[in-house]
């Protein structure tokens, strides 16, 4: 098992040496196999190890009694320990969000926000069975089918060729202490459904099914490297300022258009479902626009594809914010980030609004968001999108192009302000 791990971990080069691990621990048999693997390869790999957990608040006294679990095996092995409290229920309905949805954002806001270079997750192999069939079942493409990646930015997650019964009973056979979540025998669940009724049926024909499946989910992983390396070509050929090139998006298969489209769109931060894309495609073919969302447009002329009317419509971008100190940063992957200590008051992110000025760094001038937008050639259909920072004193810096000379890092800089825009989906 540990080798198989190891093995995984090796594959999708997981770790580096120096990488501060953060295990995201439940206390469940997968999450307590990742962290007893992770001790016990830290030397070997040269990392350190620390965990953090989220109660919930759903299940009551056995959520706390998950938590408390959890805290001692950290105090018992001598972990750094980090652990989160939330009212999921009561919180996601003043949210208005589902439980569930809600509980996933809050978490990875929790994880994001302990200083770390790779944050391990148990998702193992059943999880990426389940999830493939829950995709399959609402509708997905072959993007759906690739399933869970082993690595996601910072996130990796080593178990992810391993079942969950291989887990416990691994865990069982080694002394590996774990807590049992009994929610996960309630089948009004759809994901549980799949995992307790659905999958077993498979099983009873092939025995070796989830391995089937993951031969599948890689095969796919596979085609789609493929797939993606024509397209970001294509792309790359059709996209001019702003736009896509019609002339070149017919000379290609329609399967690559409709990726291509997909791209352009997802730069924007736009999901476009399968009816609206139909229908895109088809404006390639004349000249006219079609309403994607409120006051969203695609708009053909025959010549160029584009979206208008971006600036209208309200988008909500996630981010995460922590403060670095300046020993500790590390530009890669940040969003944006400027010197903590110069900050007034509280930062807040929003769009732009009539009259926004800044004061770009290095540039010796004020200027107006409208000529600054103009000099950076940021289309009008995006200037609504783009996420302007600001504290009690007014803007800070505009996420992706500028900080302002106020709060800009310097050879005095101690602590830096951080911010990361938070993964979409897993």
């Amino acid at each position: 098992m540990n080798n198989r791990i190891n093995k995984t971990i090796d594959k999708y080069n997981m770790l580096s040496p120096g990488d501060r691990v953060l295990v995201a621990v439940s206390g469940g048999a997968d999450s307590m196999l990742l962290l007893n693997h992770m001790l016990l390869i830290k030397d070997k790999y040269g990392i350190r190890v620390s965990a953090a957990h989220v109660e919930h608040g759903i299940r009551g006294q056995e959520s706390v009694d998950d938590a408390r679990f959890v805290e001692k095996f950290c105090k018992r092995n001598d972990i750094e320990y980090h652990q989160l409290e939330i009212d999921a229920v009561n919180e996601a309905k003043a949210h208005k969000t589902g439980v569930e949805e809600y509980s996933r954002k809050r978490r990875y806001e929790f994880f994001y926000s302990i200083p770390c270079d790779k944050i391990a997750t148990a998702h193992n192999l059943s999880d990426n069975v389940e999830t493939l069939m829950f995709r399959l079942l609402r509708g997905t493409g072959l993007k759906g089918a690739c399933g869970i990646p082993a690595v996601r930015g910072k996130i990796i997650r080593p178990l992810i060729e391993i079942s969950s019964d291989e887990i416990r009973k691994f865990c069982d056979n080694n002394n590996i202490e774990y807590r049992t979540d009994n929610t996960n025998a309630d089948n009004s669940y759809s994901r549980n459904y799949i995992r307790n009724e659905i999958v077993p049926k498979f099983k009873k024909i092939n025995s070796d099914f989830e391995k089937a499946v993951f031969s599948f989910i890689s095969d796919t992983n596979e085609d789609m490297e493929f797939i993606d390396s024509v397209v970001d070509k294509a792309y790359n050929e059709a996209f001019y300022n702003d736009t896509l090139k019609i002339d070149v998006l017919l000379k290609y298969d329609k399967a690559v258009v409709k990726r291509i489209i997909l791209k352009y769109f997802s730069a924007f931060n736009i999901s476009v479902d399968r009816v609206h894309l139909d229908e895109i495609v088809k404006l390639t073919q004349k000249t006219g626009k079609i309403q994607i969302c409120g006051n969203l447009f695609a708009v053909s002329n025959k010549k160029t594809l584009r979206l208008a009317d971006l600036n209208k419509r309200e988008k909500k971008l996630s981010f995460v914010s922590k403060v670095l100190k300046i020993s500790e940063f590390d530009s890669k992957g940040v969003d944006f980030y400027c010197d903590c200590d110069k900050i007034i008051g509280t930062v807040k992110i929003r769009a732009r609004i009539e009259g926004d000025k800044i004061m770009p760094s290095g540039r010796g001038c004020v200027k107006s968001l409208k000529k600054l937008f103009n000099e950076l050639k940021i289309p009008q259909e995006m200037r609504g999108s783009v996420p302007i920072v600001t504290d009690d004193s007014g803007i800070i810096g505009i996420v992706g192009y500028c900080v302002d000379e106020r709060v800009k890092i310097d050879s005095d800089t101690q602590n830096i302000y951080c911010l990361f825009r938070l993964p979409s989906e897993d």
